[in-house]
């Protein structure tokens, strides 16, 4: 009868105990809905033709730098998470405004995690806009290069962009 008992007993810690760790494990792992990856941010290094610096401070006019994150989708990807491009968005963009003759600095850049997922073996990308910050006209001033790549390429470093006005092509 003993024996009976002792059985029991580790049928029970078995059944009943032994899960609770890993269900408090379970609790306390980060929501998936809010999880990110983090990357090192990158510097563009703006070039203006001579032409376009004087305009752009002659106006006090600004330049504004966005970057995109997207990624290419694994095979099998549902198409709702695909858009119209055939791209997978992997975070928000960014953007900053600086002034004629300055870099423009992006710190650490968060991605979601979940849509990272679904991108292919060449990882997320990164599409780098340049235009005038429109105060002095409502139509953008300038012509510049883009940069369209590997996110991973960038990380840590400098990606030199350079830029005339419209009116130089």
């Amino acid at each position: 009868m003993r024996s009976r008992q002792v059985l029991v007993c580790a049928l029970w810690v078995l059944t009943w105990a032994l899960p609770f760790p890993l269900v408090l494990a379970r609790q306390q792992a980060p929501n998936p809905l809010s999880a990110t990856q983090s990357f090192g941010g990158f510097v563009v290094n703006l070039s203006l033709s001579p032409n376009a610096k004087s305009a752009m401070v002659e106006r006090n006019e600004t330049i504004i730098v966005a970057g995109h994150f997207y990624g290419f989708p694994k095979k099998g990807t549902p198409r709702k998470y695909v858009d119209h491009e055939g791209e997978v968005w992997v975070g928000k963009s960014v953007q900053t405004e600086v002034k004629p003759g300055a870099d423009a600095t992006f710190g650490e850049i968060k991605l979601d995690s979940r849509a990272l997922e679904r991108v292919d073996e060449n990882g997320p990308q990164l599409l780098i806009n340049v235009f005038s910050g429109r105060r002095s006209s409502k139509d953008n001033l300038l012509s510049c290069g883009i940069y369209e790549g590997l996110l991973a390429k960038v990380e840590g470093g400098n990606i030199p962009i350079s830029c005339k006005l419209i009116t130089e092509e």
